[in-house]
């Protein structure tokens, strides 16, 4: 019941009428407690459930508790648009009732769309703590990108602190060799987030000193991120100082005119030669190559350059030459 309430008040952000709002909430208590229904096996399907491993092991042993006592909380499913049902909670239970070969299985129907049957999924899932670290990292993640939760609102629906949500997300920064490891168990989900604001490769430092060790301590292993951490900013200052002393490098070096500049451009080495005086004005220089290529028969290339040539005239960049001057 006590995931109902911040499913609801998550669900209803904006309504501020406490008359309506408590409506809501009633509503949503009504429907947790709705008559049970017997629904076929195999109408039903599973939902885009945040776990994503089931333990074969434990799930027999659920099955065997199921046998001896019965379902004691029962399934929670919304119908499709297919005639299909879809699991919004209890996967697990239906997986051990599968096992028992049951044709049906007491279930809370309840129409719900995709956003609050994920709230109600991800309250169920936390609540039962049924979810790895790495499974709790993405279910939160997922709910931001796919909805737009604040991780504020992820909090609040999930029913753990702010500070636990930013931790668990920090893990998504893990390289994946870490996380699988972190979702097996056999490295510690603390030392994991100790380690989430290191570049890839001083992760992997990270986990091959712990992996040395005898169970390193989270106090020694923050000692060993920290040395990292410091190491990895003075390595990005350098990277900093390097980049400018390369940019006024090549500043000091550029040659903008002269023998030793380097022009980079597209060149046509079949073309006539560009003929050049000492004393020619730019005008007279293009006006001449302009003929020279009409004469050798390159009219397209002759009107290519006189259209530049035209441009910088009436721009003011370059001069006609005076008649006879070419």
């Amino acid at each position: 019941m006590r995931h109902a309430w911040r499913v609801a008040r998550h669900l209803q952000p904006r309504d501020q009428d406490p008359h309506r709002r408590c409506s809501r909430l009633g509503s949503l208590e009504a429907q947790v407690n709705t008559t049970l229904t017997a629904i076929p096996m195999d109408s039903i399907r599973r939902g885009d459930n945040d776990r994503q491993a089931f333990d074969q092991v434990t799930l027999e042993e659920l099955s065997e508790s199921i046998r001896a006592h019965g379902l004691v909380q029962p399934i929670t499913i919304r119908p499709m648009p297919d005639g299909q049902y879809q699991i919004v909670a209890g996967e697990r239970r239906w997986r051990a009732c599968k096992l028992l070969s049951w044709r049906e299985i007491p279930a809370i129907v309840r129409d719900l769309d995709d956003e609050a049957a994920s709230a109600i999924m991800l309250a169920e899932n936390i609540g039962r703590k049924d979810l790895t670290p790495i499974e709790e990292a993405y279910a939160y993640r997922r709910r931001i990108d796919q909805f737009g939760w604040s991780e504020t609102q992820v909090a609040d629906v999930a029913g753990v602190s702010l500070d636990l949500v930013k931790r668990r997300l920090s893990l998504l920064n893990l390289v994946p060799e870490a996380q699988k490891l972190v979702a097996s168990g056999q490295f510690p989900v603390g030392h994991g987030q100790a380690m989430a604001d290191l570049d890839n490769n001083r992760q992997r430092i990270a986990l091959q000193v712990y992996s040395h060790s005898s169970g390193m301590t989270l106090r020694a292993f923050r000692q060993v991120v920290g040395d990292l951490l410091q190491e990895q900013s003075q390595d990005a200052l350098f990277d900093l100082q390097q980049f400018w002393v390369e940019q006024v490098q090549a500043e000091a070096q550029w040659v903008g005119s002269g023998k030793n500049a380097k022009v980079d451009v597209p060149k046509a080495p079949d073309l006539p030669l560009v003929q050049v005086a000492a004393s020619d004005s730019i005008g007279e220089v293009f006006v001449r190559y302009i003929r020279t290529l009409a004469a050798a028969g390159y009219q397209q290339e002759a009107g290519a350059i006189g259209n530049l040539f035209e441009r910088l005239v009436k721009g003011n960049w370059v001069s006609l030459p005076r008649p006879n001057a070419s």
